[in-house]
């Protein structure tokens, strides 16, 4: 016996998927119960003997079945929507004109509040779109609604995802040329690797005597580690 949101199976009588199932009904016999499914394509299947459990396991996996569907269904008709956002404005001054360019989903809908997420192409279109706007058009754009999921808010989300990973600092460090990674491994000893060719590395030891493994006094293997 198999009962999910996905397939019903209870051999021998039935084993099928909910969207060839039309309706359920239900007869309590002598203190057991016997289901009544209608096929979509007209037959009736009939199952007797089954208890309170499995009933009740039955028609929640129906329900949760039939919410999934209907999520699926309001997902499709909002993605409907979204390709006629994906050409771009013909103004772009200020937040108008860039939410111009998302054409019917700029608006938040609590109603699809649960959608499952875009596409992930759908989303790279809008990553892309919004990187052609700059920073500061895509910084005066509304946030997206907390713990919401509709295409709004997803569209948000994207947008300013974007606008954040082109506002990212460049720290000194990175402006900073590298010629050596160094890194201590122990007491006095330090591991010096070229960060381009890492099959070039050396051992560097402040003790007494100091020293590196290149063979040379005064390397600068040995300064960088001091510098470091």
């Amino acid at each position: 016996m198999k009962i999910t949101s996905k397939v019903l199976s209870i051999p021998p009588y039935i084993s099928t998927t909910w969207s060839n199932i039309s309706s359920l009904h239900v007869k309590e016999e002598l203190g057991t119960f016997r289901l009544i499914i209608l096929l979509s394509d007209g037959p009736q299947v009939e199952i007797p003997n089954l208890d309170r459990q499995t009933i009740d396991a039955i028609f929640n996996a129906h329900a949760k079945s039939t919410e999934e569907l209907t999520i699926g269904i309001q997902t499709r008709k909002a993605l409907e929507e979204v390709p006629l956002s994906f050409s771009l404005p013909m103004k772009t001054d200020g937040e108008g004109g860039m939410i111009e360019a998302f054409g019917p989903a700029t608006q938040h809908n609590p109603e699809q509040a649960d959608l499952p997420p875009l596409p992930p192409g759908v989303l790279k279109k809008i990553s892309a779109i919004a990187s052609a706007f700059g920073v500061e058009s895509l910084s005066n754009l509304p946030k997206a609604e907390p713990d919401c999921n509709c295409i709004y808010c997803q569209v948000m989300n994207a947008v300013h995802g974007e606008a954040q990973a082109e506002e990212e600092e460049i720290t000194e460090e990175d402006l900073k040329f590298r010629n050596w990674d160094v890194k201590q491994t122990a007491d006095k000893l330090y591991s010096v690797t070229n960060p381009i060719d890492t099959n070039e590395h050396y051992s560097v030891f402040l003790g007494e005597p100091i020293g590196c493994t290149c063979g040379q006094k005064n390397c600068e293997h040995v300064h960088v580690v001091l510098k470091t």
